[in-house]
């Protein structure tokens, strides 16, 4: 690897990519363009086809839903959903902000939000009823692939010596917005719950959707600041990794309170759900890093990997669901029991990952779109009022006890904030447990919608306030005396 690289928050892949495409945003965004052209065009041939043909007899039962158009739109669809949220991400990289933000503001501009208020033809063109249930599979599908990335992410021997202190320092990001949001959930428990949100399982679950932390964006927002490979970095990444770790399992708790009817279910569902996680990580996780050594001289041809990937990832999956905590779960699981860079499975997990990026992804943020309708915060002014009231309670619990805990712990000021803006980031992780909520029954439509406008929004005020603080050095070039500075750079080693 030159010695530059890491100056250009560059990884070895994207490196060998640039010398393939020498431009690949420009030949990014013009790919999104001629897919969104395509799709454009097909919809317009099935608008002006449709208007021209004339009045007909009804078709006989099943002609409209053959297997043919139905796969065609469903494809179309998804053509659509991919081309617009291309789009978007490059939209929003070129305005400084991390592209799941322009991806998931286009899932939201295909939804009731925007398009579906002003040209709801449209979008029942682009999104036909009948094809949200395929759709919503697909969503899932991206959503489990997405965690078991999450997982495959986290590295526990980051840690270093600093174990201890990191862990506790993790929690305590973790503790503090989490009892912020259910002290500030209880006075709205009535207006804001869903249909399974009756007692502690809305407020718990509030207090768990405030805890989290974006693992994968502030990933993307440390290599386009900078501050990837600075010990800032390093810190920033490393909590962020424990305290999702931690507000998981606090979601597989909200989620099997809501399933279960009693108390002893919950106890049932909570046990089951731990022995899966001993199971993993004190019996599956050493055993798949024993035969990764032992046949690290093999590599399996990408379709095996791929099977055995995805047979771990669903299988897991299927394992916390019937226990009562949500599929997600497993997927996570999957994903810190598979060894990091196994060579018997080649590139298969990453190219796994870029695949659910580019296909699946845009499709749970579409979904999310569908779910999100801005209209509800205003036709009710005890959910707005209680959704500005929890995203304070989200920015202080989160950036503030990050910011207090790194300057008592002997960062300077500007650095202690900068931890707490970068810990304050949520993006798609919030959005993720967001739709579990709903899905379960334990928020109501209204608290989702000023909920999911919470996640975009402490997640796009995260790079301008690293502008603010100077900290956010896309060049690598820090002062002098700054640890972000590339004297102070640290090789992905473990914090000492």
């Amino acid at each position: 690897m030159r010695p530059d690289v890491h100056a250009r928050g560059e990884s070895p892949l994207e490196e060998a990519e640039g010398r393939l495409l020498p431009a690949p945003a420009r030949a990014l965004t013009l790919a999104g363009a001629l897919i969104a052209v395509a799709a454009g065009s097909l919809l317009l041939v099935m608008v002006v086809g449709s208007g021209a043909a004339p009045a007909a007899s009804a078709p006989p039962p099943g002609a409209e839903t053959g297997p043919a158009q139905p796969i065609l739109r469903l494809f179309l669809a998804v053509a659509v959903i991919g081309g617009l949220a291309s789009l978007g991400g490059r939209l929003a990289r070129r305005l400084g902000q991390p592209a799941v933000v322009g991806e998931i503001a286009a899932g939201l501009l295909l939804g009731p939000s925007v398009l579906g208020s002003v040209a709801p033809a449209v979008t029942g063109l682009i999104l036909p009823e009948w094809a949200h249930p395929q759709l919503g599979l697909l969503a899932q599908a991206g959503l489990v692939i997405f965690m078991f990335t999450v997982g495959t992410e986290f590295d526990t021997a980051a840690l270093g010596r600093q174990r201890t202190v990191i862990g506790v320092a993790s929690l305590a990001m973790v503790a503090v917005p989490f009892a912020l949001g259910v002290l500030a959930a209880l006075p709205f428990a009535a207006d804001l719950a869903g249909p399974s949100g009756g007692g502690a399982a809305f407020v718990l679950f509030v207090g768990t959707a405030l805890s989290v932390t974006a693992f994968p964006v502030l990933a993307r927002i440390l290599q386009e600041s900078g501050l990837a490979g600075t010990r800032l970095g390093t810190l920033a990444i490393v909590c962020a990794g424990v305290a999702d770790v931690l507000a998981w399992c606090a979601l597989a708790a909200v989620v099997a309170l809501a399933h279960a009817r009693s108390a002893v279910g919950v106890l049932t569902t909570i046990a089951l759900t731990a022995a899966i996680v001993l199971a993993v990580i004190l019996v599956l996780r050493p055993l798949l890093r024993a035969l990764a050594d032992r046949y690290s001289a093999v590599t399996l041809s990408t379709p095996a990997g791929l099977v055995l990937v995805l047979g771990l990832i669903f299988a897991l999956s299927a394992a916390t669901d019937v226990a009562g905590a949500h599929a997600i779960f497993g997927a996570l699981l999957a994903g810190i029991a598979l060894p990091r860079d196994a060579p018997v499975l080649g590139a298969v997990p990453r190219r796994l990952g870029a695949l659910n990026r580019s296909l699946l992804l845009p499709v749970f943020f579409a979904s999310i779109g569908l779910q999100t309708n801005v209209f509800l915060a205003f036709d009710e002014p005890v959910v707005l009022v209680g959704g500005a009231i929890l995203l304070v309670a989200a920015v202080l619990g989160k950036l503030g006890t990050a910011a207090a805990i790194a300057w008592v712990g002997g960062m300077p000021g500007r650095l202690a904030m900068g931890l707490g803006v970068l810990m304050n980031a949520r993006g798609i992780t919030e959005i993720v447990v967001l739709s579990t909520g709903l899905s379960i029954g334990v928020i109501s439509s209204g608290t989702f919608t000023v909920l999911v406008m919470m996640a975009l929004l402490t997640t796009v005020m995260t790079v301008p306030a690293l502008r603010l603080l100077r900290l956010f050095q896309p060049d690598g070039q820090g002062s002098a005396t700054d640890v972000t500075s590339p004297s102070h750079r640290v090789e992905a080693r473990p914090l000492p």
